[in-house]
């Protein structure tokens, strides 16, 4: 059973023969199980998304009307969808959301998720809503990574190179954090042409480290970040050198 969800809503079994039934809301009843993770809902929350204005008798009463015609209107594919006293699934079926390339076409040309499913029901129309936005999303081009630049100073005289290549693996982190955090939301490849660069100032002793690290639009010169620092080292008692340890730090989004 195959059923269309992006533009006109219709239901085909394997020969292709229109399954769909005529009523809105068998219509929506259908949409909303396919739309569920598992494809199981509980009667009560169908009801409350297609019948929110009715009472509770009279909301199963409706429920139970929708699913006669359902398995009227899907004939030998009826016992795709199953109920119980408490839930209504439905099994055996695909939708047009798996052609990731060919639904995103339609969504180009204009189509809309659910188009004609026209419900006055608050609770349906919230869904829907909310689907629409949750449906976008999914087929939403992989947008590509933004280009990175690390740029360091060079370091003191003296800067051993175990030192200097733990130092900017810790900044390297500090910044991937950042940037994959819900600070970094938003920031996308057309607002940042230019990429983003990583500015590490500070001062530097034998043991401590005293750093302001920003990230920086280079088209704009402005900074979108900064955090300040204290990495330091100090030796054990067999004078191994411990891994950098930051202290106190304070991340803020200019």
């Amino acid at each position: 059973m195959f059923i269309r969800m992006i533009g006109v809503f219709e239901v085909r079994d394997e020969a292709g023969q229109d399954r769909t039934p005529r009523g809105a809301k068998a219509r929506a009843l259908l949409a909303l199980l396919a739309r569920t993770p598992g494809h199981c809902r509980p009667r009560r929350w169908l009801e409350a998304r297609l019948w929110s204005d009715r009472g509770q008798e009279q909301a199963s009463g409706s429920l139970r009307q929708a699913l006669t015609e359902l398995r009227k209107a899907l004939g030998p594919l009826a016992d795709r969808l199953t109920s119980d006293r408490d839930c209504v699934a439905l099994t055996g079926f695909g939708t047009d959301l798996s052609d990731m390339a060919g639904a995103r076409e339609a969504l180009a040309r204009g189509r809309e998720f659910l188009e004609g499913i026209d419900i006055l029901d608050p609770g349906f129309n919230l869904w829907l809503v909310e689907e629409r936005q949750r449906v976008a999303v999914e087929l939403a081009e992989p947008r590509p990574p933004l280009p990175f630049a690390l740029r360091l100073a060079d370091l003191p005289e003296g800067t051993e190179a175990a030192i200097a290549r733990d130092l900017a693996a810790a900044i390297a982190r500090l910044a991937a954090e950042y940037l994959l955090g819900d600070g970094a939301r938003g920031l996308t490849g057309d607002r940042l042409p230019g990429g983003l660069d990583l500015q590490v100032e500070g001062a530097w002793s034998e043991d401590r480290a005293y750093l302001k690290v920003r990230l920086v639009d280079p088209v704009q010169q402005k900074t979108l970040w900064s955090q300040r620092l204290v990495a330091s080292r100090v030796l054990d008692g067999r004078g191994d050198l411990p891994p950098v340890v930051f202290e106190a730090t304070e991340a803020q989004l200019m």
